[in-house]
C-alpha cells in the first residue's frame, strides 16, 4: 500500500520503472496531523512523568518541558518594614495613670511572660506587634476604593471545597455553613475556628468585638480569589483576599508537630543543650518534590554534591522513610535551613523559623499574614533570599560560611522577630481580633442572629441562624463536613 502511494509504477517489456511522485495536499496534512499528535503525546507523557515521579534525576529533555506551573510568578513579595522591627524591639506603653515614671507603670512585651497571653488589650497588641497588621490595612484600603462588602457579595458564590461561612454575634461564634470534602479539610477548618474562638473568648471585657459575618477557605489554593473572603495565603494580585493565620498556629495532627508553642519549647530546649557552635554547618531540607516539581527540583539540583548540603527529598512510600524524615526540631541541629514553597505557600516555614538557624528561601510568591516582617538585608536581616531557580544558592552559602558572624546575627534576628514575638500565640490572638474589628469596618450591613423580616421595631423571629461553635464541635465528623445539609 505504501509503495502504491509513494511511487508511480510503470511496467515495461524489459523492466519495471519506479518514479517517485509528489504527495497530495491531503496526504501532507494527514502526515502533519499524525506527527503533531505523536509529539503532543510524547510531551504529555514527559510532563506527567516529570511532575509525578519521585526520581531525583530526570532526563534533560523532560527537565526542559517541565512546566513551571505555580513556580512561574509575575510578582514576588518584597517587604520593607525596618520601622516595624525597630519599634517591636523597644515599644513601651503607659499602663497606669500615675505621673511617676516607675518601672511598674510601664508595659513592654516580654516573651517568657507574655507569649501565651491570649488576652492582651488593644494597646498592648499594637505596641507588641507593629507590622503584623499590614495586610489587614492593605485590604481595608482596597475596600475603601471598591466599596464596602455587602451581604449579596457573600451570598453571590456557592461554597466550594474547604470553605466555611460563619458569624460572630454578641461575642459568640456561630457556624452557618460548611463544605469540607474530607477529614483533612475538616481538621483544618476546626483548627481555624478554634483559634478564632479562643481569641474572641480571651478578649478583655472592654475589647471591641463587633458582630460580623464572613467566609474563609482552608484550601492552599482558594478557588475564588476574586471574592471578598478570608484565606491562608494570597498572591500580590489577589487584592480581595484577607489573610488569616494558617491552621498550624492552633495545632496539627502529626506526631512531630502538635501545637506551635510545643514545637517552640522543644526547639528552645534542644538549643540549650546543643548551642550554635555545635550546629552542623550544612544546609538542610526535606520535602516532597511532587508538590512543586520545577521549584523543588531546582533546589535539589543546586545543592547536589555540595559539601555544605544535606538537601534531600521525602518519599512517603519509601521503606527508609523514617531515616529520611527530619522533624522540625531535628532541623534545629543545622545552622542553615532551606525553604521552598509547595502547591502554594508552605506551612513548614513557621516551624523552620522556630530554630536559631539561618533560613535560606527563594523569592516568595505567596504571602502569609506575618510575612511583612521579613528582611533580606540590612542590620535587621532575618533570612537569606535567593532567586526562585536557586541559581545563586552556592554563592549565598559560600558567603554565609565565609562570614560566620553574619550568619549568627541573621539567626539571632530571626529568633527575636519570629520565635520570640510574631509566632507566639499572643500575637496570633491579637491578629484575629484586629481582623474581626477591621472586617466590620468594611461591612455594609449588620448581621442578624435570626432570619426573618423587619416589622416596625420588631423582628419576626422565624429561625435562629447557624449553630454555636461549642455545639458544632460535638457533632460527628460526617455532619461537620457539610453543615447544615448533612444534618437533614
Amino acid at each position: 500500500m505504501l509503495m502504491k502511494k509513494m511511487w508511480i509504477v510503470e511496467e515495461r517489456k524489459d523492466k519495471t520503472v519506479y518514479r517517485r511522485r509528489c504527495p497530495g495536499a491531503s496526504e501532507i496534512l494527514s502526515f502533519l496531523f499524525v506527527s503533531t499528535c505523536a509529539l503532543l503525546f510524547l510531551l504529555i507523557c514527559s510532563i506527567l512523568y516529570g511532575t509525578r515521579t519521585e526520581n531525583p534525576s530526570l532526563p534533560p529533555l523532560v527537565k526542559e518541558v517541565l512546566p513551571a506551573g505555580r513556580c512561574l510568578c509575575e510578582f514576588s513579595t518584597t517587604f520593607s518594614c525596618d520601622t516595624c522591627l525597630d519599634c517591636a524591639s523597644n515599644q513601651v506603653i503607659l499602663t497606669g495613670n500615675s505621673t511617676l515614671k516607675e518601672e511598674e507603670d510601664y508595659w513592654t512585651f516580654k516573651y517568657t511572660r507574655d507569649r501565651n497571653n491570649y488576652g492582651l488589650d488593644e494597646a498592648q497588641c499594637q505596641s507588641a506587634f507593629p507590622g503584623q497588621y499590614e495586610d489587614i490595612e492593605r485590604a481595608v484600603k482596597v475596600r475603601k476604593r471598591w466599596g464596602k462588602v455587602t451581604e449579596a457579595d457573600l451570598s453571590s458564590f456557592d461554597l466550594t471545597k474547604g470553605m466555611v461561612r460563619g458569624m460572630i454575634y454578641d461575642r459568640e461564634l456561630y457556624i452557618l455553613e460548611t463544605y469540607l470534602v474530607d477529614n483533612v479539610n475538616r481538621q483544618k477548618a476546626l483548627a481555624s475556628l478554634s483559634a478564632m474562638y479562643r481569641a474572641v473568648l480571651a478578649a478583655p471585657a472592654k475589647a471591641d468585638i463587633p458582630n460580623i459575618e464572613f467566609v474563609f477557605s482552608v484550601e492552599d489554593l482558594p478557588a475564588q480569589p476574586t471574592k471578598p473572603m478570608w484565606s491562608l495565603a494570597r498572591r500580590v494580585q489577589d487584592h480581595n483576599l484577607w489573610l488569616i493565620p494558617d491552621f498550624g498556629f492552633w495545632s496539627w495532627d502529626m506526631p512531630a508537630l502538635g501545637t506551635l508553642d510545643e514545637v517552640a519549647n522543644e526547639a528552645i530546649e534542644r538549643e540549650s543543650i546543643e548551642t550554635w557552635d555545635q550546629k552542623m554547618e550544612k544546609l538542610v531540607w526535606r520535602g516532597k518534590i511532587t508538590f512543586a516539581p520545577k521549584l523543588r527540583r531546582a533546589l535539589l539540583d543546586a545543592a547536589k554534591g555540595k559539601p555544605w548540603s544535606d538537601v534531600g527529598q521525602l518519599k512517603w512510600t519509601d521503606p527508609n522513610f523514617k531515616e529520611q524524615f527530619l522533624g522540625p526540631v531535628d532541623q534545629c541541629n543545622y545552622m542553615f535551613i532551606a525553604h521552598a514553597e509547595g502547591r502554594s505557600y508552605s506551612g513548614s516555614l513557621k516551624y523552620r523559623q522556630l530554630c536559631r538557624s539561618v533560613i535560606v528561601s527563594h523569592k516568595l510568591q505567596w504571602i502569609q499574614h506575618y510575612h511583612y516582617l521579613f528582611r533580606s538585608n540590612g542590620s535587621n536581616q532575618n533570612f537569606v533570599e535567593v532567586e526562585r531557580d536557586f541559581s545563586d544558592l552556592s554563592s549565598a552559602m559560600e558567603d554565609l560560611l565565609d562570614h560566620p558572624e553574619k550568619a549568627r546575627r541573621i539567626a539571632d534576628n530571626s529568633v527575636q522577630v519570629f520565635r520570640e514575638r510574631y509566632l507566639t500565640q499572643a500575637a496570633e490572638a491579637c491578629y484575629w481580633r484586629h481582623l474581626i474589628k477591621r472586617w466590620r469596618d468594611v461591612m455594609a450591613w449588620a448581621p442578624m442572629l435570626y432570619s426573618g423580616a423587619a416589622d416596625g421595631d420588631r423582628v419576626k423571629r422565624t429561625q435562629k441562624r447557624g449553630v454555636r461553635y461549642e455545639t458544632f464541635m460535638l457533632y460527628e465528623p460526617k455532619i461537620q463536613l457539610e453543615w447544615p445539609k448533612s444534618a437533614s
